[in-house]
This record gives C-alpha cells, structure tokens and sequence, in this order.
C-alpha cells in the first residue's frame, strides 16, 4: 500500500467513513457554538423572571434564599413533570370532546390558577409552581412561548400566500380592517377598565383593535386538519386568509409597541422603519445563507447535536435582537423560523420538527401555567363594570370577525354556508391571540383584568369554532350519506355549493 493510498494519509477513517479529522473538528464546533446559543439564551432572559408574575428574587434559585441548588434543580424537574402531566391530560380531553388538544392545554393552565385550584387549595401553587424555583420555570416558559414562534414561522408558507387568489386578498382584509376598526372603537368605552396605568389612548387602542382581529394560524391549522377540510376549497382559504392576517397583525402589534416604547410618534417610526429595515435584510440576506449552510451540512454530513444548536442559536438570536430594537422577542423568533422554512425529506426541517414537538409537551404548557396564574376570573366577576366590559368584547370580537369575514365573501361571490364557515374559522383565536395579549402585559399596554377578559374572549372563540362548523354541516369528520349518494342527486345551487367546501 502506497502512502497516498494510506486511510490515515488520505484524512479518511480506516473503514471508508468521513474524514478522521472531524472526530476532532465536530466536537470543538459544537461546544463553541452551544457556548453561544447558552449566551444568547442568558441574554435573552436577563430581566425576564422578576418581570413575570409571581416571579422570586434570583437569589431564591441560585440557593441565595436558603433553598439549595440541587433542591431547586428537583422541584423545576417535578414542576414540568406535573404540568406536561396535565396538560396531556388537558389535551386528551378536549380532543374527546371534539375539541383542538391546545384547547385543553390552556383550560388545563387557566384550572391551576387563582380562578379554581390555587384559589381552592393555595398550597397546590407550591407543587406546580414553587416559589423558589419560579425564576428557572419563568424563564424555561419564554424560551418555550419562543420556540413555539419560531415552529409558527417555519410552518408559514410564503409561497401558498402569493398564490392566493382574488377572493382571499380581499376576505383576508376585510376578516383583519373590520375586527381592528370596531376593537379601536371599542377602546373609547373600555378603556379607564382596561389601559395599563400611563399608556396613551392610541397605542391601547391600536392594540385592542389588533387583539380584536388576531386568527391563531397554529390552531386553525390542526382545527381545519381534523374538521376534514385540509385539501377542500373552504380550508385552504381559510389558512390562507388567516396567514395574510398574520402578517398584518405582527406589522401593528409592532407598531403599537413601538408608540407605548418610544414615548412619541417620531420614536415609533424611527423604531418600526428599523424593525422593517431588519426584517428586510434578514429575509434577502439570511434565508440564502440558510440554505447555503443547510447544504453545506447535508454535504459534511453535520450530526443532529449541531444543527439543533444551530437552529436555537438562530431563534434566540433574533428575538434579542427584535427585543433590544424596542419590538418584542417573539417577532425576531417568527422572523427566524421564515429562514428555516419547512420542506418534507429536509434533514434541518425533521431536526426542527423535533424541537418543537418536544416544546409543546414539556415547555408551551409551562408557558400556559405562567398565563393562567395570572388569570383571576373571581375578580372579574365581582365587579359588575368589568363583566359588562368583557361582554363588550367578547360580542364585539365574534361580529367583527364573523360577521366582516362572511359579509365580504358573500360579496365576493361565494355561497352564504362557506361564507358563515370561512368566518367560523377565522374567528378562532387561541394560542396566537394568548401569546399576543401576554406581549401586551409585559410592554404595559393592557392592565391585569383586560389581560383576564381577553384570555377568556381568546378561549371562547376558538372553542365555538368545531360546533358552529358541525351546526353548519361543514365538517367532514364524519360521512352522514353514504358513498355516492350526492352525485345521484341533480345538480341544484346546494350540491354546487358542497364542491366549495
């Protein structure tokens, strides 16, 4: 054997597998680049726990407060385990029930709050979320609401939204401008209830208007999927009307922020010019550089430990950076699934998919347990102001929703029975609207009881959306005639109308 046909002279292993030098190389890699993704995720929850709520002192999770380390490392591992516990029963449930899984996940998170058994049974606070390692859970749920952003970006098709059709464009707007307008108008009765303490009318407002008109794309997707309507006509404008609202939504929700942050008009479009000028120039510049590493790594045959570091170095990243240009860290983590978006057989795509069925049973329902401790629906009750109050928006959300979205498609040439299902569907708000309205308490825009009201408006909406589409006949869970039966009938206006939907 000759020494250029040596293994170890080539840089190949012995048995014709990769190089031997990346047995020294990879490991190296991936430490540094973890090293960085720990960095990130450090400077992403700076500040983060006190600012939750029922948050302890650092001190109380470093051992500071008399708790021991290993003690507090025991009671968050038992803390996730009793809420994963009950939030898959929470999500077996409502499935049961004909209800999306993520339904019972929030009614599982709003039972452990002060409106039922911690109100009950104070000392159930300690077992789910105990004082002394609140800070570790705090800040383990946004990294949870986080990744779960950055799971809706990549699921986002780009694509399918500029092949929409006429009709979409113009229902997508009216199912966004006539909630958001009517929400706006609303802001005039509601607002000495709900407006956090020193925020102006106009960013209250601007976000009550956009709280009015959110769609949760996620939960519309698995609500279309298990409706049976994911490859019929009243499905795909359904997802693709809720992704343009979307888009349109993130843009005012950051506009609103950026008016409550920046302390005057020319403050907030200096802020959203810079968060459009990043936007830009991570979507031309990064998703090309994406692609580029993606190959690269199919190439060099990156193992799995790497290219999870990387997407979570990617997504913590840019919501740092969305989060010190005064706009919230959930639209950098959206902003950064757009770069990594989802294409079936892609090695990163099924490394991403993992990560996020991972987050949703163990760190999205943490995330819930954090909203629904702060949801009291006892002190919303007592006060007859509030409760008129959140009827006000409970009323106002469902006819600005339903009624706009299914007014303009029945302009737009579509029968009355998928116009009504379009808007059904559109209504529901779930996990988006609840990680929209937890934005909303942080920044100061909406105050304790707004956030309590529009949580319950939240879980409402979307609960009413599987029975509404059966009291439609929309739903095609299951077959009511039997197979070819419709055909048999003569063509009238309502067999046409079944091939819409």
């Amino acid at each position: 054997m000759t020494k250029a046909e040596h293994p170890r002279a080539s840089g190949r292993s012995p048995r014709g597998g990769p190089p031997a030098w990346r047995g020294v190389v990879w490991p190296l890699l991936i430490s540094a680049v973890a090293l960085g993704a720990l960095i990130a995720v450090l400077g992403f929850g700076l500040g983060t726990p006190e600012d939750l709520p029922g948050s302890a002192s650092p001190d109380a999770a470093t051992g500071g407060g008399g708790t021991h380390p290993s003690e507090t490392i025991l009671r968050v591992t038992c803390a996730l385990a009793a809420v994963a516990a009950v939030a898959a029963l929470g999500g077996r449930l409502a499935r049961r029930l004909g209800q999306p899984p993520v339904i019972g996940e929030i009614a599982a998170g709003l039972l452990l709050g002060p409106s039922a058994l911690a109100g009950l049974v104070p000392a159930s606070t300690e077992v789910f979320f105990p004082e002394s390692a609140r800070p570790l859970l705090s800040l383990l749920a946004q990294v949870g609401l986080i990744l779960f952003m950055f799971a809706v970006g990549s699921e986002f098709d780009v694509a399918e939204l500029r092949r929409s059709g006429r009709v979409v464009g113009v229902v997508s707007q009216a199912s966004m401008v006539v909630p958001f307008v009517l929400g706006a108008l609303s802001a005039l009765v509601v607002y000495r209830e709900f407006a956090a303490d020193g925020i102006g009318f106009i960013p209250f407002a601007i976000f009550l208007g956009t709280a009015m008109s959110i769609t949760a794309f996620p939960v519309l997707a698995r609500i279309v999927q298990e409706s049976g309507l994911a490859r019929r006509p009243l499905g795909t404008m359904a997802m693709a009307c809720a992704a343009a609202c979307d888009v349109i939504a993130w843009c005012t929700l950051a506009l609103a922020m950026a008016v409550a942050g920046s302390g005057g008009p020319w403050g907030a479009v200096g802020t959203v010019l810079l968060a459009a000028a990043v936007t830009v120039v991570v979507l031309r510049v990064g998703r090309p550089l994406v692609r580029a590493a993606e190959r690269w790594a199919d190439r060099a045959q990156v193992p799995v430990a790497a290219r999870v570091v990387f997407l979570l170095l990617l997504a913590f990243s840019l919501a740092r950076l969305t989060d010190v240009m005064g706009v919230h860290a959930i639209f950098g983590a959206f902003l950064a699934g757009l770069l990594v978006p989802h294409r079936p057989g892609n090695r990163m795509t099924a490394v991403q998919t993992g990560i996020d069925s991972l987050n949703r049973k163990l760190l999205l329902p943490l995330f819930f347990v954090t909203v629904g401790m702060t949801v009291d629906l006892t002190a919303v009750t007592g006060r007859a102001g509030l409760l008129l109050a959140g009827v006000l928006v409970l009323v106002v959300a469902v006819v600005g929703k339903l009624a706009g979205t299914a007014v303009t498609a029945r302009s737009a040439g579509l029968p009355w029975r998928t116009s009504l299902g379009l808007g059904v569907l559109l209504n529901a708000r779930g996990v988006t609207e609840i990680v929209v309205l937890r934005a909303g308490l942080e920044a100061g825009l909406i105050n304790q009881n707004a956030f309590t009201v529009l949580v319950v408006m939240a879980v409402v909406t979307t609960v009413m959306t599987g029975p509404a589409l059966d009291l439609l006949k929309l739903s095609h869970r299951r077959t009511s005639a039997a197979p070819g039966a419709e055909t048999a009938s003569p063509v009238t206006g309502e067999a046409k109308e079944k091939e819409l939907v």
